[in-house]
């Protein structure tokens, strides 16, 4: 595609994109634009295609934050490249700084010169799509905020937020330099329900910074510097907290043995680590849900009696490693073992559960293990699938 052309759909697509949003948002829009552009946001498991490209460190933070907010020549200069340009960019108004509209551009990783390969050609201007501002959940057709799902990138953009504070129900902080500071100076929150924090570099007492938000019923924290984190509140509790989610914890004590005071209601908790994930206590009773994602679990590790959902992603466990850790579970509804590389040997412990359904992907459990399992657990959906064994005869 002709840079040329490319740069005036680009245009053409990104003022649509503003002109939708000021018909569904109760803020005047500012006419400037900049423009937040996100590269790579695309699954490219499968083998390129023929002249395709990629380039996988377009999905770096570093990245993210160069291209934050950026001016419209400068969009176009990274997303075409000599001749090839992503195969589908997705562009929609997302918020506004009171000098500017922020158009966010969401791009595929792939990129091509074969115009056949480029999506939505029935909008007519491809490989753009334009979209609106995300509604509101359950929402009745009227107005509502821009900044409904605020992003923070750095302390520039707290100003800005205390003018809009009371309309902020999504916020997500971005930056993770001047930790504390910034989230002291964060204005009071009354609305938001969601938080997560993409490059936290919290340390001891870490959950108080969020007991200020009285409505915070997601949290989900993404540890850049995990040495030092620890779960504490120092003595306060989110009432509301209902799904926790905490990447990158460190191979030692972290807390978990706070989550029943702090969070008393939690409903769901994700816990990844690089290494071992350390769990040494028992959680809250009031779970329903649980993802454990590491190469393996360390600690006196204590799972909930009865879970709806419990998915389980260890890539250096072994099977005794697994059968430990189901000790004392007894009632679960959806397991996933998916990527757990344990054999034939932990069937006959999952048979013991009445499950619904039963994920085996990725782990070394044979075919013909499996059959027998479909067809001793009809009621199961079991996936990987497998053609059950022939009838006798």
């Amino acid at each position: 595609m002709e840079r040329e052309v490319f740069a005036a759909r680009f245009g053409a697509a990104t003022r649509e994109a503003w002109e939708f949003a000021q018909s569904l948002v109760s803020e005047e829009l500012p006419e400037p634009l900049v423009f937040r552009v996100r590269l790579n946001q695309s699954y490219d498991g499968h083998p390129p295609g023929p002249g395709e490209l990629r380039f996988p460190e377009d999905g770096s933070l570093r990245r993210a934050v160069e291209l934050n907010r950026c001016d419209a020549e400068t969009a176009v200069a990274e997303l075409w490249r000599d001749g090839h340009v992503p195969e589908w960019v997705n562009v929609a108004a997302v918020s506004e700084t009171g000098a500017a509209t922020v158009i966010e551009v969401v791009c595929c990783g792939r990129f091509t010169r074969d115009d056949s390969f480029l999506y939505h050609s029935e909008e007519g201007a491809p490989p753009f799509h334009v979209l609106g501002p995300v509604l509101p959940p359950r929402h009745d057709g009227g107005l509502y905020s821009i900044h409904r799902n605020f992003e923070c990138w750095d302390p520039s953009d707290l100003g800005h937020l205390a003018t809009v504070a009371d309309e902020v129900w999504s916020f997500s902080l971005v930056t993770g330099e001047f930790d504390d500071e910034l989230l002291a100076a964060l204005p009071e929150l009354p609305c938001v329900e969601i938080f997560e924090h993409q490059a936290c570099t919290l340390g001891a007492e870490a959950l108080s910074a969020f007991v200020r938000f009285p409505k915070l019923r997601v949290l989900r924290l993404h540890l850049s510097e995990p040495g030092s984190f620890h779960a504490g509140a120092d003595g306060g509790r989110l009432g509301a907290l209902a799904e926790l989610t905490v990447s990158g914890l460190p191979s030692r004590p972290w807390g978990q043995d706070v989550l029943a005071e702090v969070a008393p209601d939690l409903l769901s908790v994700r816990l990844s680590a690089k290494d071992a994930l350390w769990l040494d206590a028992a959680f809250p009773s009031s779970l329903k849900r649980m993802s454990l994602s590491a190469a393996n679990v360390a600690g006196p590790a204590r799972l909930p009696a009865k879970l709806e959902h419990l998915d389980i992603c260890l890539t250096a466990a072994a099977d005794e490693d697994l059968i430990t850790l189901l000790d004392g579970v007894t009632d679960i509804r959806s397991l996933s073992l998916r990527g757990t590389p344990v054999s034939d040997a932990v069937v006959p412990v999952l048979g013991r559960y009445d499950l619904d359904h039963l994920d085996l992907v990725d782990t070394e459990v044979t075919a013909a293990t499996l059959a027998r399992f479909r067809d001793d657990h009809p009621g199961v959906g079991v996936l990987p699938r497998v053609i059950p064994s022939d009838p006798v005869g």
